[in-house]
């Protein structure tokens, strides 16, 4: 008997938070489709490729052509298949040649334990209603190839599986008990109308084919490991996940099975749920192009009439009529250009240090600001209900991240393109998470690539350790840009905006002390007015290169902090530019400036010494009150002055250790209480009644 996963839709609709920042990546392809009566199937395409900024897979409908011929499979190998009505079945190794069209029947492998299968599809459709259309009963390894310039179709017309239907005759349009490679320089259709697109009860391989998969759950799943190494791959899923693997256990040969490893391709995700969903990690290197888009922004609809003209695609997005998957009748559309129905965030009680809400019952807390303190007023949206997998407010389960992982997610290249309603990027450490009952390691590692990300929650989440050492990303839109208990940014180019907090280093696990450490690269956050800030450590913060532009909180400088940590905060290299907000005063740092009397309007700032050398540069396209400058580039006894454009704004001569003007200490907290004495003050308690912090999320 299957079990199928929770069907995932209806996710929390929040707010709609209209962002001028969403880009145009969000937006995808349309087709439309014409089916003729008969036996033979014949689909035109009109395809319209978005002039975005990022690049799609080739769709395979552009290679389509009506498949008429009589159903034929040859071999070289004598005996290879037999044949019961309108099921082939291939029983030894050797490479097999279909072509023609199968309206309802079965190509069926049922081959030795050691035997390896080669099909060659060769213009062929193959479609049935009472099992999967090509089902790999047994062998050692099967090879589905299709032929150069050829287009081919597998249609599984069963109706939808329930959680009482059984597995017998396969839970995949296309579905393997063993190894399974997809090759060829040819093109695949998959449609999957009972359960999953693709499936393999251990590894699947892509490499060089065009496909297209389109399934009422999980567009490809597999139990041990997904290799994709190049080709054009479109995954749809209708209420499930992209790609997802299933079984985290090792090997007898001690191999770590539940990875999704990615080399190459143009790959995009349409999905319900999860874009990639690994039981263990992901692993993305080299070149290609990778867009994912969950939940509202995977939305597509039916556009079949039978006289050959689309059908009228006006229905509400959020219809259900929307979300079933047809065989040869589903296309995708763009959604909007702005987070529509992009759920958020909570915060803690009067920001007081309180606890996050109980979780514990499966519901997510109340979002309205009554019971949800301060940070969760009236233009504050909604969290998604899976927050650790906890569940929606009725109690249903669901997952609407883009890259989720039980354990460790690696990113060493690729051009990555991220719209979800939840976290775009997340990385588990969960207790006994993995087959072997082992944690998960709860680590994001980014060593190269270009990610853009628009997230109706966190950007990039890994529960334990965030570790930036190269690469270019953009947090376009978040609740939470980047978050963690351990966050380490050595090198490459980050831009955050954020509604909430831009980077978060938080409490977990209890035995780790959280914190921000930045030692190189260029780090650029915005943070949306209101209770937020740019940086946000339940611990420390830690600065001994790189550059940080921080943006923080509320245009008047009253209320949020542009750096609010817990412990300490700790410059000694590298520069820091905090605009906004009430902020600690750094300790054991190098030469600093508090511009306290100084407004922040949009524009570009350089600071130059009296010689006139530029030696610290920024630009801000908000307004902010307040602000300071903590550099090793200041000097001692040097005179500096601020300009926006041509203007001057402010002067000074550095002193050693100076963090005020005129003598004036340094940023207070607590209870906004403002700039500290003359000779630089301590900070107020933080753990006051309304200076502390809130609860974790």
């Amino acid at each position: 008997m299957i079990k199928l996963n929770k069907i995932k839709r209806n996710c929390v609709a929040a707010v709609i938070l209209t962002m001028s920042l969403m880009t145009a990546g969000c937006a995808r392809n349309s087709t439309s489709t014409t089916t003729a009566s008969g036996g033979e199937t014949t689909i035109t395409s009109g395809i319209t490729k978005e002039d975005t900024d990022v690049t799609h897979a080739d769709d395979a409908e552009n290679y389509r052509v009506s498949i008429t011929g009589d159903f034929t499979v040859t071999s070289d190998t004598s005996d290879g298949v037999t044949q019961s009505g309108s099921v082939y079945t291939i029983t030894k190794a050797g490479e097999y040649t279909v072509t023609g069209l199968l309206s309802e029947g079965q190509l069926i492998v049922d081959a030795g334990n050691e035997n390896e299968v080669t099909i060659v599809l060769n213009g062929t459709s193959i479609t049935c209603s009472s099992g999967s259309p090509i089902y790999v009963k047994n062998a050692s390894e099967v090879k589905i190839k299709s032929e150069e310039n050829s287009f081919n179709e597998v249609i599984d017309n069963r109706n939808e599986a329930t959680e009482d239907s059984s597995d017998d005759a396969g839970n995949a349009a296309i579905y393997a008990t063993c190894d399974l490679k997809l090759v060829g320089k040819g093109a695949l259709v998959v449609t999957g109308n009972y359960n999953n697109g693709i499936q393999s009860k251990d590894d699947l391989s892509i490499k060089n084919v065009i496909v297209k998969v389109t399934a009422v759950n999980n567009a490809v799943k597999v139990n041990d490991a997904v290799d994709i190494e190049s080709g054009n791959i479109i995954a749809i899923s209708a209420k499930g996940d992209g790609i997802k693997t299933s079984n985290s256990s090792i090997s007898n040969k001690g191999n770590q099975k539940g990875i999704v490893t990615i080399t190459g391709g143009n790959i995009d995700i349409y999905a319900a749920c999860d874009g990639i969903d690994a039981a263990y990690g992901v692993d993305i290197s080299g070149d290609g192009n990778l867009n994912i888009y969950t939940d509202t922004y995977s939305e597509y609809s039916e556009e079949v009439t039978s006289s050959g003209s689309s059908s009228d695609t006006s229905t509400s997005r959020n219809s259900s009529a929307n979300k079933t998957a047809s065989a040869n009748t589903v296309s995708y559309v763009a959604a909007s250009d702005t987070i529509a129905n992009a759920p958020g965030g909570f915060g803690g009680g009067n920001m007081g240090g309180g606890n996050a809400p109980d979780m514990s019952n499966g519901n997510a807390p109340d979002m309205n600001g009554g019971s949800g303190g301060n940070k969760a007023g009236d233009d504050r949206p909604g969290m998604p209900g899976d927050f650790n997998e906890s569940g929606n407010s009725s109690g249903q389960s669901y997952s609407t991240k883009g890259i989720k992982a039980e354990s460790e997610i690696n990113i060493s290249g690729f051009t990555i393109n991220i719209c979800s309603t939840d976290d775009g990027i997340h990385a588990n450490s969960d207790s006994g998470v993995l087959e072997t009952g082992d944690d998960g390691k709860g680590t994001i590692v980014i060593n190269r690539g270009t990610i853009t990300i628009s997230s109706g929650d966190d950007g990039m989440h890994a529960d334990k350790q965030l570790d930036v050492n190269d690469g270019y990303i953009n947090i376009v839109t978040s609740y939470e840009g980047l978050e963690s208990m351990t966050i380490n940014l050595n090198g490459g180019k980050i831009y955050v905006y954020a509604t909430d907090d831009g980077i978060n280093a938080c409490t977990g696990d209890g035995k780790t002390s959280p914190i921000v450490n930045v030692t190189g690269g260029y780090i650029d956050i915005t943070t949306a007015s209101g209770d937020t800030d740019g940086i946000d450590s339940n611990g420390n913060y830690v600065q001994t290169g790189g550059m940080v532009l921080v943006k923080g909180g509320s245009s008047s400088g009253n209320v949020s902090g542009s750096i609010d940590v817990d412990g300490t905060v700790t410059i000694t290299g590298g520069t820091c530019v905090a605009l906004g907000g009430i902020c600690e005063t750094p300790v054991n740092s190098v030469n600093a400036y508090v511009l306290s009397s100084v407004s922040f309007s949009s524009g570009s700032y350089s600071l130059k010494d009296a010689s006139g050398n530029e030696v610290i540069s920024f630009t801000v396209d908000s307004t902010f009150s307040n602000g300071w400058i903590c550099s090793d580039t200041l000097v001692t006894g040097t005179s500096y002055t601020l300009y926006r454009g041509s203007d001057s704004i402010a002067d000074w001569t550095q002193e050693s250790g100076t963090m005020g003007a005129s003598g004036t200490g340094g940023f207070g907290g607590g209870n906004m209480s403002g700039m500290g004495g003359q000779n630089g003050g301590n900070a107020p308690d933080m753990n006051g009644q309304n200076g502390g912090f809130g609860g974790r999320r």
